[in-house]
């Protein structure tokens, strides 16, 4: 028993530098703004509906390593697309979500890191046509994943680049690929 716990004690004294190390070079919060190019794919659709989203996103850094964030998006950019005398018109209502971050620290200016989350999300397809229009809307939410890179460019803004898979259930899938800016402050 005694042996237990000397080695627990000496592993968490061990353990403690390394933490203290990592909590020492923690930044405080960050904000952004990311132009995400969306794409909505949909079994039975013959062609790929591709939106555009303006995102925004708030986090933290709780150490060099992983980052908590919350973000938030609307559609600024739709698709109409034509089916005999039909016209549709697709839009984004909104999108968001929390996330962690977990990225590579290194020397570079260019941090890569991979995304995990959950996003909820709501499109609206309204038609017209010879009879009549309609409009209909539906909301979704799923478990999001992607992969990214901040790219430094001074001590407080970042340039980003990053894929998100937000939504893929039931047939249906929104994913995108966004670029941006963050401040750090």
């Amino acid at each position: 028993m005694g042996k237990i716990i000397l080695a627990s004690s000496f592993v968490a004294l061990m353990a403690a530098p390394v933490f203290a190390s990592a909590q020492g070079n923690v930044q405080q919060a960050y904000a952004g703004l990311n132009y995400a190019f969306v794409t909505y794919e949909e079994e039975g659709l013959s062609e790929d509906i591709d939106l555009g989203a303006l995102v925004a996103k708030v986090g933290t850094k709780v150490n060099p390593y992983f980052a908590a964030e919350l973000r938030a998006g609307f559609g600024v950019a739709d698709e109409s697309a034509s089916v005999g005398n039909v016209s549709v018109k697709v839009e984004i209502d909104y999108l968001v979500g929390g996330y962690g971050v977990l990225g590579i620290p290194n020397e570079t200016p260019i941090y890569p890191y991979v995304v995990l989350g959950f996003t909820k999300g709501e499109l609206t397809a309204s038609a017209k046509g010879p009879g009549g229009s309609a409009s209909v809307s539906a909301s979704e939410s799923d478990i999001s994943y992607g992969v990214g890179a901040n790219f430094d460019l001074s001590s407080n803004v970042q340039m980003n680049a990053e894929y998100m898979s937000y939504i893929d259930k039931d047939g249906a899938e929104i994913s995108g690929i966004s670029v941006g800016a963050s401040y750090l402050f």
